[in-house]
């Protein structure tokens, strides 16, 4: 009977260790995701300001 409990105890605790390392990753990917997204976003913004200030310009050359 000993025997069957360390079975399911060493496959149980391999079981746990192995979904912290998943939600561990998952976490990471996420976290990596995020800061991603933000630098797309920045960088949209930027594109979008550029866009105008250019605009700006050639309206600025358009009325000499």
């Amino acid at each position: 009977m000993k025997l069957l409990a360390k079975i399911m105890n060493y496959f149980s605790e391999d079981v746990e260790e192995t979904n912290i390392d998943w939600k561990e990753v998952a976490l990471d990917l996420n976290r990596s995701l995020i800061e991603t997204q933000e630098k797309l976003q920045n960088a949209n913004q930027r594109i979008a300001d550029l866009e105008k200030i250019v605009a700006i310009y050639k309206e600025k050359e358009n009325v000499k």
